[in-house]
């Protein structure tokens, strides 16, 4: 069995779909099941739709365990200023320091990204052979497959912007018994196979959402998969690829910014702005318990955490200073921060907090959404393209659609443009997972963070201390894992 250590799954499938969907708990870790039974579960639309609910479930689990979208995505960018007496793992992180004794080797272990990949992958290889009879109509099948396409092109994007090269695993393990390990595969090929995947979810997908909107954005759609191929293509800095597939998302998806008035609710979730997110909803008891899980309070203490008064990940003054210029008209500077000027200065723009117990104010649930993509996202991410094609004009009618909503104004061009549009992503996606892989992207990653040095960072090059290491742990029984090059020899 210790070969098979990388592919033990969970068999979501055989959870109800309630419990997939509406419990904060960890989903029952069981080993796969033979083909066999497989073969039996998959045979119609609920199994289909219970399966892909599954996937999602495991995704949240994996994005907000020990905060990991913010962990990967914002705490080495530079933006937080964290307080190593009370958080010493990420204070070191925040260094560019990805190892050491106080950064757990979780951080560096990729094996629940495979239990949601071997979910995926049997969504992938079962749900086409259920007779088109067996659902309500041939669009819920094709939906379900194309969401499962999403998801895997999602998941393995998102992995090689952590550790680069990672196992290319397409097939799902039917029997425990023939399951085997692979190597990495090189960063390049991963990206085609994520590509493709995405040809395949917008075949299957459309634009928009059903009437009532309760899965607006909480779903992936046809526009969720073009604004996943925008990213991709940016990584790779195929920028003409980019443009289009942005302009594809602004022009055709039906989605539009939040008004100034109500912008704060883009961080609630669902708007017309919403694009991709994992919802993580009070009113479907799904709000994080601040109680049972401390960490998803750490950019917040009192007066938005009642009675609570450390703070863990305070922000960064310097930071915040060096984005945040206007001041007075800046409705992200009034909105996203309370106290920046001191060392206890909060992020703010993820504090819906209601309290399960009502006026005893000790069991909090954050109920924002854990937002993804969204359109402000994709319209600066497709002015940095026209920008690197040389189309400034049309990059800075982007731009300032932007800014306007935001109120400070338009682009001056005395202004760096290339500069200024970084700095407009990293100013409206502040703690939204996004900066640091925008500052690698760029190869300004050293400029922004002074501790992490351009040494480390090698220029951006594919084999630069900007990627994690893989935890030595997965070493033990897969004899085909190479550690990631920067960090051999340093574990």
């Amino acid at each position: 069995m210790k070969k098979q250590r990388l592919y033990i799954a969970y068999a979501a499938a055989v959870i109800s779909a309630t419990a997939l969907v509406s419990s904060c708990s960890k989903i029952l870790d069981l080993e796969p099941h033979n083909s066999t039974f497989t073969s039996a579960y998959f045979t119609s639309e609920s199994d289909a739709k219970t399966a892909l609910s599954g996937a999602y479930s495991i995704l949240r689990n994996i994005l907000i365990r020990d905060n990991s979208w913010h962990k990967y995505g914002d705490i080495v960018s530079g933006e937080l200023s964290i307080d190593g007496s009370k958080d010493n793992g990420n204070f070191n992180i925040s260094n560019g320091e990805f190892i050491g004794l106080n950064v757990g080797g979780n951080n560096w272990n990729w094996q629940q990204y495979y239990q949601l990949l071997q979910q995926i992958n049997l969504i992938i290889n079962k749900a086409p052979g259920i007779p088109d009879t067996k659902f309500a109509s041939i669009d819920t099948k094709r939906h379900v497959i194309g969401e499962a396409y999403f998801l895997r092109a999602f998941t393995y994007f998102y992995m090689s912007r952590i550790w680069g090269d990672v196992p290319l695993k397409l097939q799902p393990d039917l029997d425990v018994s023939t399951a085997r390990n692979i190597a990495r595969s090189p960063a390049d090929s991963v990206w085609k196979q994520c590509l493709s995947d995405l040809e395949t979810a917008k075949q299957n997908l459309d634009f928009g959402y059903d009437a009532d909107g309760g899965e607006r954005a909480v779903r992936a759609n046809k526009g969720s998969a073009f604004a996943l191929q925008a990213h991709i293509l940016a990584w790779k800095h195929d920028y003409a690829g980019c443009a289009e597939a942005a302009n594809t998302v602004i022009t055709q998806g039906g989605y539009v910014l939040q008004d100034a008035v109500n912008y704060m609710k883009v961080f609630i979730g669902k708007t017309n702005e919403g694009i991709f997110e994992i919802n993580i909803s009070d009113a479907q008891s799904e709000g994080l318990s601040l109680q049972n899980n401390p960490g998803f309070g750490v950019t917040m203490r009192m007066p938005f955490i009642d009675g609570k008064d450390p703070i863990e990940w305070p922000v960064s003054t310097n930071f915040v200073n060096r984005l945040y210029k206007d001041t007075a008209n800046d409705i992200r500077f009034k909105s996203f921060f309370y106290e920046s000027q001191s060392d206890k200065g909060q992020i703010i723009k993820f504090s819906n907090i209601a309290y399960a117990d009502g006026a005893a104010k000790k069991d909090g649930r954050l109920s924002n959404n854990l937002i993804i993509f969204r359109l402000a996202d994709i319209m600066l991410l497709r002015a940095e393209a026209l920008h690197a094609l040389g189309k400034d004009g049309d990059a800075i009618i982007l731009l300032n659609k932007v800014r306007n909503r935001a109120g400070i104004g338009d682009y001056q061009a005395t202004d760096d443009l290339g500069t200024t549009i970084l700095e407009e992503r990293l100013r409206e996606l502040y703690y939204e997972g996004h900066a640091y892989y925008d500052l690698v992207r760029t190869k300004k990653i050293s400029d922004y963070n002074e501790h992490f040095t351009s040494a480390q960072f090698m220029n951006g090059a594919p084999t630069g201390g900007w990627l994690w290491p893989v935890d030595p742990a997965m070493f033990k029984d897969d004899y085909t894992l190479v550690q990631t090059p920067y960090w051999r020899g340093k574990l």
